[in-house]
């Protein structure tokens, strides 16, 4: 794909999006809304984003209902005969007929009608990238694909119980990530920690990365059995508090202020609290979610804890969760390599454990031995 910047570290994109507007404070308005998340190619001629679909291969179209001369339905038709159709968010004005019926076509299409935010703009791209990404697990081979379906399955439960003010069902979400214990007992693991990516909830996919690294991790260690369940729970279910904090913080395509950084580090405390409030829950769990961001110098968050107030599951949360972060793909910064994460970790000294960091390199390396 050629518009879309390339990360380094499992050859991730960042989601590339196409827009085609004829009014050009339209096109401005749409840039300026999406360009900090996407990579953005815009176009005024129907003709011209049409060869754009299959150069630049965009994930989602965002285009006009009501283009000059049928061009709405021209680049759906030219989009339908793609062997990997994008996604088509069509904007349109409050009572205005519709262009194109997305049933009769190949291609997953949506209508927003203006007025709209540009939080749900993004959020219905966002919506087209995850069910395309979701459409092509399909084509993993099947522990795979089993894994992520039910991954992905399981985060909205939760979101879903959180919302309703219910408790997460722990033993749920535990069944729930068997089939990634298997997949990452039999050597799937970096196709996981590659395969997730693609999807566009970044809490879902850092989460899942976390649970299949951690799972790694131990499994490399020697840990079986429920051990291992709990690692990928607990990493599944690490950043539920962030299903509580304000899009507008967690979305951020930049820096934190000084005033959005504590609300951010609040997440560790509201997934505590919101783990707390199963009957079912193993402490295993309530560890990773409530300490991965701790150091062993006490520099870390919410409680500053240090040296041997850290257990080997924490001190295991938090270095996965530093390499996770550093690997991922955002808008705003590339996934950096392996290599360079561990060296980023490796020059925090004394704030992780280095002994265990060695043993994780070893074991995360391709092809090694414990993996």
């Amino acid at each position: 794909m050629n518009n879309k910047s390339e990360s380094q570290g499992f050859g991730i994109t960042v989601p590339a999006v196409v827009v085609v507007a004829n009014d050009a404070r339209h096109r401005g308005e749409l840039e300026a809304l999406l360009a900090k998340h996407f990579t953005i190619k815009t176009f005024q001629d129907v003709h011209a984003a049409i060869g754009a679909l299959e150069h630049e291969r965009p994930d989602v179209v965002v285009i006009e209902n009501a283009m000059p001369m049928g061009g709405l339905r021209l680049m759906v038709t030219q989009a339908g005969g793609l062997p990997q159709p994008p996604g088509f968010l069509v904007t349109a004005n409050k009572g205005e007929g519709l262009g194109v019926s997305f049933a009769d076509s190949k291609v997953d299409g949506r209508y927003l009608t203006w007025p709209f935010t540009g939080r749900v703009l993004i959020d219905q791209i966002g919506e087209l990238i995850n069910a395309a990404a979701e459409r092509g697990w399909e084509e993993l081979p099947e522990r795979q694909q089993k894994t992520l379906k039910m991954t992905v399955e399981e985060y909205q439960k939760v979101a879903d119980n959180i919302a309703r003010g219910e408790p997460i069902d722990y033993d749920q979400a535990t069944e729930s990530c068997s089939p990634l214990v298997e997949a990452t007992k039999m050597g799937d693991a970096h196709a996981l920690l590659t395969a997730v990516q693609s999807h566009h909830d970044y809490t879902y996919v850092h989460s899942t990365r976390v649970a299949t690294l951690l799972t790694l991790f131990g499994h490399g260690l020697g840990m079986r059995g429920d051990h291992l369940l709990i690692l990928a729970t607990g990493g599944l279910l690490h950043d539920v508090g962030k299903l509580v904090t304000p899009p507008e913080i967690l979305g951020k395509p930049g820096k934190l202020d000084d005033q959005e950084w504590p609300i951010m580090q609040d997440h560790v405390v509201q997934s505590g609290l919101l783990l707390g409030k199963s009957d079912d829950i193993k402490k295993g769990a309530q560890i990773i979610a409530e300490q991965h961001h701790e150091k062993l110098d006490g520099t870390g968050y919410p409680r500053g804890l240090k040296s041997k107030e850290l257990n080997d599951l924490a001190r295991m949360s938090s270095i996965v969760d530093i390499f996770g972060a550093l690997t991922d793909a955002r808008s705003y910064k590339p996934a950096f390599p392996a290599e360079k994460a561990f060296a980023i970790l490796e020059d925090m000294g004394p704030a992780i454990d280095q002994n265990l960091l060695k043993v994780f390199k070893e074991i995360f390396t391709p092809g090694a031995e414990a993996v």
